[in-house]
């Protein structure tokens, strides 16, 4: 099955992303938690095709949530996207050295994001996505 898992501890975040599977033509079952704890206990057992993860979340962070899933060999080469409000050059690069494959500032641009994850090759292909960058400018498409 091809999963993406969302760590994200906002309910109205949550169902942003939720409609873009729902109403953008993203393939796959998204899995939704609402701290990296969860997300670490199950990750394993879900090996999802992306990890987007929040940066402020309850209990430990989205950065530290990165460092145990990239430190892992069982889990290093999963592709871990960041999904935050945090949008200094500061928390982009703390993010990236972590072991981010991508970065998102909320508001997320929707069809930015559904454009990036039908990129996503369906579990067992070979393809590798290059580090997207995804930065609002004046547009707000959240509501959509």
């Amino acid at each position: 099955m091809n999963h993406v898992l969302l760590v994200e501890d906002d309910p109205w975040n949550q169902a942003v992303i939720e409609d873009i599977f729902r109403y953008d033509n993203v393939p796959g079952d998204l899995v939704c938690v609402d701290c990296a704890e969860k997300a670490l206990r199950i990750l394993s057992a879900l090996d999802p095709l992306v990890v987007l993860m929040d940066l402020t979340l309850p209990g430990a962070s989205g950065i530290e949530a990165i460092k145990i899933i990239k430190g892992d060999p069982a889990t290093k080469d999963l592709r871990v996207w960041a999904i935050t409000a945090r949008n200094a050059r500061a928390d982009i690069d703390e993010a990236l050295a972590a072991g981010c494959d991508g970065y998102f500032v909320k508001p997320v641009l929707r069809k930015q994001l559904a454009e990036q994850l039908r990129m996503l090759p369906a579990r067992g292909a070979s393809e590798s996505l290059e580090l997207q960058t995804a930065r609002q400018t004046d547009e707000h498409d959240l509501a959509g």
